[in-house]
Order: structure tokens, then sequence, then C-alpha cells
């Protein structure tokens, strides 16, 4: 293995530990968290397109776009926009792209594989869960049935701003009223279709 090549590997194993690091620190804050602010919260990894929401669903974004809130059905779900993920991939598949194989290319798969799966990925909050969501001090607030209140994306900050204060308020005050259309008008559950019977 040449000295680019091994030098390439210990980048690829870098950026690997990075992201195990960023896993495991957010599954421990996340379990450690007090129980009387827990509530329900999913990882959705399937986030529907624009085109793909209904009417009465909404998706909105950040002042530069790296951040979305969806109203998408029942649930209200947060994380990375469109334009940041395919970002995030282009960068993750130039920097392996000179590493196809030996160990390098099978890091380099790990890499690309691991974050084609979580880079999507969403927090997602039930409607139903929701007593009351105000636009309050510039951020959207939430006020949940079990007495926790909290801004969304309240814990990111970029560049020292958080990123809960950077949605336009215009585009936030149609978002919670569209989030509290939704709680008085729940989208109706829609029962999984029947099982195809067994060949004889």
């Amino acid at each position: 293995m040449t000295v680019s090549s091994r030098r390439v590997v210990a980048g690829l194993i870098r950026f690997a530990l990075v992201i195990l690091a960023i896993v495991f620190i957010s599954g421990y804050f996340f379990h450690k968290m007090p129980t009387r602010s827990k509530h329900t919260m999913r990882i959705e990894t399937e986030v529907p397109p624009p085109a793909a929401l209904v009417p009465g669903d909404m998706r909105i974004y950040n002042r530069d776009s790296s951040v979305d809130l969806v109203l998408a059905g029942n649930n209200i779900l947060a994380g990375l926009s469109p334009k940041t993920i395919a970002k995030v991939k282009d960068a993750v598949n130039a920097k392996t792209a000179g590493e196809t194989t030996g160990l390098g290319g099978s890091i380099a798969q790990i890499v690309k594989t691991s974050v084609a799966s979580a880079i999507g990925t969403h927090a997602s909050y039930p409607v139903s869960e929701i007593r009351d969501i105000r636009y309050e001090d510039n951020t959207i607030v939430v006020e949940w049935k079990n007495g926790d209140e909290r801004q969304l994306f309240s814990n990111t900050t970029v560049q020292g701003e958080k990123v809960s204060r950077t949605f336009p308020q215009e585009d936030a005050e149609l978002f919670i009223a569209a989030v509290k259309d939704r709680m008085a008008h729940p989208v109706p559950r829609v029962p999984p279709p029947p099982a195809a019977p067994k060949a004889p």
C-alpha cells in the first residue's frame, strides 16, 4: 500500500469514527434526558420528498435551506434538508472516489453505505401529543401534553446561532397554522390491505 493510499485509508477511518461517535453520543444524551421531558419521538429514515406531500401537509426551510420541518400526515418531521443531504453525499463520494479495491475500498463502501442510510434521518413527533404550538421569541415552541415545552431544533447551533431561530417568521406561522389544523382534523388511519390468500 502506497503512502497516498495509507493516508486515504486513515482519513476514511477517521471519518467513519466521527460518524459512529455522533451516533453514540446522540443516543447517550437521548437516554439520559429526564423522564419528565420525554415524549414519543421516533426516527424516520424515509422522509417524503416535496412532490409527495398531500394537501394539508407542509414543508418549510430555514434561511439557508440547510434544515427543514415537515408536516406529513399526523407527524412533524425535523432534520436535514434535501439540499444538505445531497451536498453531504457528494462530499463523501468525492472523498472516497479513489478507493475501490482492498481495505481502502472496503472502508469507503462502509462509509458510503452508513452515510446514505443515516444522513436523511429525521426526528418524528406525533401531532396527537401536542397541546399547543406557537411562535414566540423568533422560534417555534411546542407545548406537549406531558407538560414538557421546548423549541424545535433547540439543541442545534450553527456558527453560534440556534437553528430554531433561523426559520422566517412568515413560514413559521404558516407551518404552525397547518399543524393546528392537523391537530383538529387528523388524517384518518388507513388499515393495511388484507393479505392475499395462500395458494392451496
